[in-house]
């Protein structure tokens, strides 16, 4: 058994293209097979709902956002992790993430992978990402240490899984034969007639553009068919047409319908580096044309070793990344496709190595999901299931921990129970507080709360016109307190991990449901640095939004004495927490007179006086305002 570690840049940006407009869902080869999805209310124990006034609302709106591709919770394999993807452990953890998906071969390992074994046309070195010669290893799919194409066959039949299969388009430009392109054209297509309709998805390449992949720079005395040293966006165009029209006439010949991505870059690459991709989107979309059936990208999220940069990151770099895409295709006149990512994961940083065993990755992971799902993109294979110490399943030197899941797998495995068919809009009032939601053919609504911050909030969440049954669910997933920011452990429901394991897994299955009444209300204790999966039940209840504003009033104790006053008043007020804090005082035409506080205050009771010697008397009031929320009283000044 052999571990490796992959280089990781987020130079490259691979996006798949369908054929269509990037937002015309109906069209959208990620949502062809789309099917209505039915909710399943979660095993529950009675909780008692908190009688807190809430310090955050998020609110719920009917409107579809668009249909969920279920492929957004694809995986990936690579083959260096061996012949081992048929045990029984990894199987049986794999199965409970339900993946849509599995991608295979897996990062640059793809383009020196021969899925029916190694051909003899392939040179003794080639150019490493420094541009030196090195021995090159040609990786077979047959009869070898690394993981077969059989057994990846293997491991989706057994976990009930789609594909996404990365062919190898470096040996298009290393192959030694007189037409390499269209030998490894043929070598594609070959795969697709032995794959004979069991995968859908197909993608040419593994970050092409970038100098750390096999046939980014060749030979050019070795080469037979006068292509250049260095590869251009261009050349990798004219070569996706040759490739896609060998595997479609294949896919045709076995009767089945494939969708084939290229490549491109998800930032502007006219200043990279990488002189390659300066030029890159524009010699793709100018030569693939209207071919490809879906854009790829790849991206790492991060940039410091920094948990709140990591989360707030996340909830902001896919729409970045699809935007820019989007814009650069109108900009180059290219065609429009959806968007598939089909590598990502936490960027680790050589500051903290432990981030990725974090349950900061999970948290991310989360964000990650719902960003993608509200922005659109059709395909996401998350980066990676097993490898060493660092993947969702432990493969380590120690053989005890083997399989164990890390905390992102918790999280991947809640996201998808709590996920529907449709997305809605979901607004937070508090920005360490993000919120998604999305509606079950059933009736149910399902929500994912984020809290990034540092302060625990009670969050009441308002459907507005959404109809509701009798209850709520839910699951709440906090880190340990463990290597700083970085804790290796997960619990949910304050069920902790046990033995060795990073999570509760052993009883993982087991843990109920937090059960709520509504009432009146849905609210919840939102620990800092939590995420909370909820599950709403269908009905045709529509929730009163003035029911926790008249809560909320009422605890904040706002009062003046004496009431009637002659010159000088008293007003004494709670608050419950820590929040930004107005207090004005109004004449009886509601005209603001004097502001007696306007600040952050701590919680606890506060008292201010007001002093109205030098205004007529007559009816006034005092409105306060704390967070968002208001309430106002009167007062009378007599004289």
């Amino acid at each position: 058994m052999k571990n490796f570690k992959l280089k990781i840049s987020a130079s490259l940006g691979i996006v798949l293209v369908c054929t269509t407009s990037l937002f015309a869902q109906n069209t959208n080869c990620f949502l062809d097979d789309f099917a209505p999805k039915n909710a399943t209310i979660p095993v529950s124990a009675v909780a008692n709902k908190t009688t807190n006034s809430p310090t955050v609302t998020v609110t719920l709106s009917a409107d579809t956002l668009g249909q969920i591709s279920k492929y957004v919770f694809g995986n990936a394999t690579a083959v260096w992790i061996g012949n081992v993807t048929g045990e029984a452990k990894f199987v049986e953890n794999t199965k409970l993430l339900n993946p849509s998906l599995i991608r295979f071969p897996g990062g640059s390992w793809s383009n020196i992978f021969f899925w029916d074994g190694a051909p003899s046309d392939v040179p003794d070195s080639a150019y490493d990402s420094s541009g030196n010669r090195t021995k090159f290893y040609a990786i077979s799919g047959k009869n070898d240490w690394p993981t077969t194409t059989a057994n990846y066959y293997k491991l989706r039949q057994q976990t009930g899984s789609q594909g996404l299969i990365t062919v190898n388009y470096g040996y298009a430009r290393y192959g030694l034969s007189d037409d390499p392109v269209a030998q490894a054209a043929h070598l594609a297509a070959e795969w697709v007639r032995y794959d004979n309709g069991r995968t859908k998805f197909w993608e040419l390449g593994n970050e092409n553009a970038g100098p750390w992949e096999a046939g980014w720079k060749i030979d050019t005395s070795a080469n037979k068919d006068g292509q250049p040293e260095i590869i251009t966006g261009q050349l990798y165009g004219q070569h996706f047409k040759v490739f896609a029209d060998s595997m479609r006439a294949a896919a045709t010949e076995v009767g089945a319908k494939i969708y084939i991505g290229a490549q491109v870059l998800h930032f502007d690459g006219s200043t990279s580096w990488n002189s390659v991709d300066r030029t890159w989107n524009a010699g793709v979309f100018s030569e693939v044309g209207d071919a490809a059936d879906f854009y790829v990208m790849h991206n790492y999220f991060g940039k410091d070793a920094n948990a709140q940069n990591l989360l707030t990151v996340a909830s902001t770099e896919p729409k970045k990344n699809i935007s820019f895409i989007q814009q650069d295709i109108a900009n180059k006149n290219g065609f429009q496709k959806p968007v598939a990512i089909t590598e990502y994961n936490i960027n680790y940083n050589s500051a903290n190595e432990t981030m990725g065993r974090s349950y900061i990755n999970g948290m991310q992971a989360t964000i990650l999901f719902n960003e993608f799902i509200k922005n659109n993109f059709g395909l996401g294979a998350r980066w990676l299931l097993a490898s060493g110490e660092d993947a969702m399943f432990y493969l380590g030197d120690n053989n005890s921990l083997r399989w164990q899941p890390r905390p992102d797998f918790y999280y991947a495995y809640y996201q998808q129970k709590f996920t529907g068919d449709h997305a809605i809009s979901a607004t937070s009032n508090n920005t360490n507080i993000l919120a998604y939601a999305s509606r079950f053919a059933s009736g149910e609504t399902g929500i994912v709360l984020v809290n990034k911050g540092k302060s625990a909030q009670i969050v009441k969440i308002d459907p507005l016109n959404i109809g509701v049954g009798n209850q709520y669910y839910n699951y709440s997933l906090t880190g340990g307190t463990d290597n700083g920011d970085f804790s290796y452990f997960v619990s949910v429901n304050d069920v902790g991990p046990s033995g060795t394991q990073w999570g509760p897994r052993e009883s993982l299955e087991a843990i109920p449901a937090n059960a709520f009444s509504i009432d009146q209300a849905i609210k919840l204790d939102v620990p800092a640095m939590s995420v909370q999966f909820i599950m709403v039940e269908e009905g045709n209840n529509l929730l009163d939004p003035n029911t926790v504003l008249q809560e909320v009033s009422s605890e904040l104790g706002l009062m003046n004495y004496p009431n009637p006053f002659s010159e000088l008043t008293t007003i004494q007020f709670n608050t419950l927490s820590d929040a930004i804090v107005i207090l004005d005082v109004l004449d009886y035409t509601g005209k603001k007179i004097s502001t007696l506080i306007n600040n952050r205050l701590p919680s606890g009771e506060h008292h201010v006086n007001f002093d109205g010697s030098l205004l007529p008397e007559g009816l006034y009031f005092y409105q306060l305002k704390v967070g968002d929320y208001s309430t106002t009283r009167k007062m009378i000044l007599k004289k």
